[in-house]
Parts: structure tokens; C-alpha cells; sequence
């Protein structure tokens, strides 16, 4: 994951704004500065008469919170507005989130999160800043009490909410009882995600599959005991959240390479690590059949190879789902499915029995298929130079 320009100049500028708030806040007379109490929400708008930065004409609103000595908080901030969240203890920073409209920071336009740590007893200042100068507009401020992490394995529909303190990976254990598609969601307004799965012969790891930076990871699991290891692509620290949720699939889910197909059945498979699945096919006599790869949530590729046949499909079916048609003599075939960016997921391979006299279709992309068209647009214009002579 490289670093975009737009992070870039929104770090620029949040810097220049919470310079701004530092002096800013040492001057706030916390009387005259409204409260915000966790489990409750606070309306406010930034408007031209808003409290201006003078370093950089952005506009603020200070809301003061206290807190006990390790006491966690997530900070949600709704609305119009294109802005910012920052904590403060006395002059010294000690989280922030920032939101912009670009579509390329850590959250989505007119919402900003936060959770952190309070690091003492005492009173906070949160500090609703504008983006920019020209930025104005409503907003919604929610302070609502969070659960650290206990230490105990994640399950199946579980998450928490942790901490990066330093630069070094946190390890955490998933306990499978059941298995089944299982995700694993990390989620950071304060830095990069990434994550691994390990263990029973899975290993996967990932950037930014969740949107907004995020990560996920996305496998079937067998029941027994995996790690997840979160780290941080920019080294960076703060809050996270953590999920896991499990989809139940059937039993007869085909999970390794070189399953037996049986023409006229559907069979249910999991792409694996690598983004494919392989399985073979058996005929005992001519047939033409119709192979469907019919996927969850990705892009499904077909490639079959077998006596005089190479042929593949991407985008023949519906809906990014791939189709081949192929008259087939007997033998024995390779049915390879993949997905495109090896994304995992649960895809259907559905094998139809069209019979031994059905046409080629267009869409059935044979690497001899070009010469066939050739030959037959030879004969047929021949055909038509031979009628037109009579």
C-alpha cells in the first residue's frame, strides 16, 4: 500500500490545525466550554462564527470530557460537515481522526470515529475542527463507553476494540467450533491495517479488501485454533477494531484439488489461498456439456483442458460469472476455477449434459476457435460465390 497524495496533505493539514488547537485549547475556559457525556450526543455546527485557527482559518468546537485513568471511549462524528476529531490533555495531543470527501481517507465524507485511551484521571478537551477554511456545516457528536480486549479468543461473531502501542505485530487467537466461510475485519481511523490468518495449512494476509485502508480476510475454516496477527502497513499506532463473522456452509463443500464431478451436479467448493480450485471430469463417450462457475462475491474464471481442448471463459455467464459450452469426447479433463485478484470465497460449479450434438457457442473462447471461425467464413463465402455464379 503506497501512501496517496491526498493522506499526505490531509496529514499536512491536520497538522496545522492541531498546532492551531493547542493554543487554542490552553485558552478555552473550561466553564465556558459545553460537556460531553459518554452515552449521550451533542448537536453543534461549524459556521463563519465558529472559533477560527488564525494559522490557517479553519473554524473548531471544544467539548469537554472527563474520564478515570485507563477508562476507553469511542468518539462517532456525524453529519454535513467535513471534519476532524482530536483529544487533547492540557497542550498534549492525544488522539485524532480525520475525515475528507476525497473517498481515499481513513473514513467515508460527514463521518469521522475515534476510540482512545484516557491516559490519567482528569478533564479532556475533544476538538470538532473544520477540514479547511471554506468547510462548514452540522454535526452530531456521540461519546460512547468501550470494552478493551480481555485477552480470550475471538469466535465466530465476535469483535473487540484494541490498541497498537508500538510497531511490533499483536497476535491474537481464533477459536473455530464450527466450520464454515469465516472474515476477519480490522478497521483503523488512525493508521493502515494489515492482517494475517494462520494455521491448519491456511495462510492469507491483507491490505486493503475492507475499503477505506481496511483489511479482511476472507477463508473457510476447519474447526481448531488459528492466529490472527495485526500490524500496521505505515507503523502506525491507535485504536482498532477487530470482527469475525462466519457464514455456515454445506457439508459436502469441496475444499481440496481434484474432486471428481459428476455431469448433471452441482457441486459446492471453496476457492483456496492461491484463488483457485481444480476438479476432473470423467466421460465415457461424447457429449457436449455446459460448465457454469457460479461465485460468492468474486470474479469467477473458468479453464478446462483435457484431450484436444484448451479453452477458458471469464465473464460468459451472468453477472461476472464464468460459462463454457465444449463438445467433449471421452476422456479425462482438468476443470480449473479461479478468481480474479485471487480473491476467496464459496463458488458453485454446475456441469449440464447438453448432449453430443450441440453447436459451439461464442462465448466458449477455445484457443482453436479463431481458425474454426476462419474455415467456416472461407466455406461460407465460398458457397455464396458458387450460388451467385448460377
Amino acid at each position: 500500500m503506497n501512501t496517496h497524495p491526498s493522506r499526505i496533505f490531509s496529514a499536512v493539514a491536520l497538522t496545522l490545525a492541531l498546532t492551531a488547537c493547542h493554543k487554542l485549547g490552553a485558552a478555552i475556559n473550561s466553564d465556558r466550554t459545553p460537556g460531553l457525556d459518554i452515552g449521550k450526543a451533542v448537536s453543534g455546527e461549524i459556521t463563519s462564527s465558529s472559533r477560527i485557527n488564525h494559522n490557517d482559518g479553519t473554524r473548531h468546537q471544544a467539548y469537554s470530557i472527563t474520564l478515570k485513568n485507563g477508562e476507553a471511549v469511542s468518539l462517532e462524528l456525524d453529519g454535513s460537515l467535513n471534519g476532524q476529531l482530536a483529544v487533547f490533555d492540557g497542550q498534549s495531543l492525544v488522539a485524532r481522526a480525520v475525515s475528507d470527501d476525497t473517498g481515499e481517507t481513513e473514513a467515508a465524507s460527514g463521518s469521522t470515529s475515534l476510540a482512545f485511551r484516557a491516559p490519567r484521571d482528569g478533564t479532556y478537551l475533544v476538538a470538532v475542527n473544520s477540514s479547511s477554511a471554506d468547510s462548514f456545516g452540522p454535526f452530531k457528536l456521540k461519546a460512547a463507553q468501550v470494552v478493551p480486549y480481555d485477552g480470550k479468543p475471538l469466535g465466530a461473531n465476535s469483535s473487540i476494540t484494541d490498541w497498537r502501542v508500538d510497531n511490533e505485530k499483536q497476535e491474537y487467537t481464533l477459536k473455530v467450533d464450527k466450520a464454515g466461510l469465516y472474515a476477519v475485519t480490522m478497521e483503523s481511523t488512525a493508521f493502515d491495517p494489515y492482517l494475517r490468518l494462520n494455521g491448519r495449512n491456511v495462510e492469507v494476509e491483507d491490505d486493503d479488501t475492507a475499503g477505506q485502508f481496511n483489511a479482511r480476510v476472507r477463508t473457510f475454516l476447519e474447526p481448531g485454533e488459528y492466529t490472527i496477527t495485526a500490524l500496521s502497513v505505515n507503523q502506525g499506532t491507535g485504536a482498532f477494531k477487530l470482527g469475525v463473522s462466519m457464514t455456515a456452509t454445506d457439508q459436502a463443500l469441496v475444499t481440496r484439488d481434484g474432486t471428481a464431478l459428476t455431469v448433471g451436479q452441482t457441486t459446492q467448493a471453496m476457492i483456496d489461498s492461491r484463488g483457485r480450485r481444480t476438479f476432473q471430469l470423467e466421460l465415457d463417450r461424447a457429449r457436449t456439456i455446459r460448465f457454469d462457475a457460479i461465485a460468492d462475491g468474486f470474479d469467477s474464471l473458468l479453464h478446462i483442458t483435457g484431450p484436444g481442448v484448451d479453452a477458458e471463459d471469464d465473464d460468459g455467464g451472468n453477472n461476472l460469472n464464468a460459462r463454457l459450452t465444449l463438445p467433449l469426447g471421452a476422456g479425462r479433463y482438468t476443470v480449473a476455477v479461479t478468481s480474479f485478484g485471487n480473491q476467496q470465497g464459496v463458488f458453485e460449479l454446475e456441469t449440464t449434459d447438453l448432449g453430443g450434438d450441440a453447436a459451439l457457442p461464442t462465448n466458449a473462447n477455445r484457443k482453436d476457435s479463431v481458425a474454426d471461425a476462419v474455415s467456416a467464413a472461407a466455406e461460407a463465402a465460398a458457397q455464396a460465390a458458387a450460388d451467385f455464379a448460377d
